[in-house]
């Protein structure tokens, strides 16, 4: 009598390996896609806040913006042009002068365009004249700058 050969039962793992790999890759660059589709954007609405941990966190930050034609004063927006500057009269000389007042109180925080470093020289010069606090930000040119309205945490 002849015996029979018992085999093994063999399974071919082929299409499931092949199935995995595709499912892996078709999911790599899904994920690929999508951060460069989000790297693409640009920001255009960039908020400056004060850090709460930042050695300023008793103090209120007020905002400055520097740019090519002068400094602006936010939340108002008034437009102090680079000729008035180092003027005592002008709004950023009222400013300072109320600050200096203020004392630990209050400090200035700058977003700098790359057209107005000068202006922020000049800023920065009065402000450490003033005995004022300040800290500054480089800003991109095609950024928009959205300040909080007092009393707010963020912008609307």
């Amino acid at each position: 009598m002849r015996r029979r050969q018992s085999h093994p039962l063999q399974l071919d793992l082929f299409p499931f390996l092949s199935i995995l790999a595709c499912t892996i890759g078709t999911l790599i660059l899904l994920v690929v896609v999508i951060s460069a589709s989000g790297l693409g954007r640009e920001r255009s609405n960039v908020q400056i806040l004060a850090r709460e941990n930042a050695q300023n966190g008793e103090r209120t930050p007020h905002y400055l913006e520097c740019r090519r034609e002068g400094v602006i004063i936010h939340p108002q927006k008034v437009l102090v042009p680079k000729a008035d500057l180092d003027q005592p009269t002008s709004t950023l000389g009222i400013l300072l002068a109320n600050l200096r007042r203020q004392g630990d109180r209050e400090y200035i925080i700058i977003a700098v365009r790359p057209d107005g470093f000068d202006c922020f020289e000049e800023v920065r010069y009065q402000a450490e004249q003033a005995g004022v606090a300040l800290g500054y930000e480089p800003f991109n040119a095609e950024w928009k700058l959205c300040v909080p309205a007092p009393g707010q945490g963020n912008c609307s």
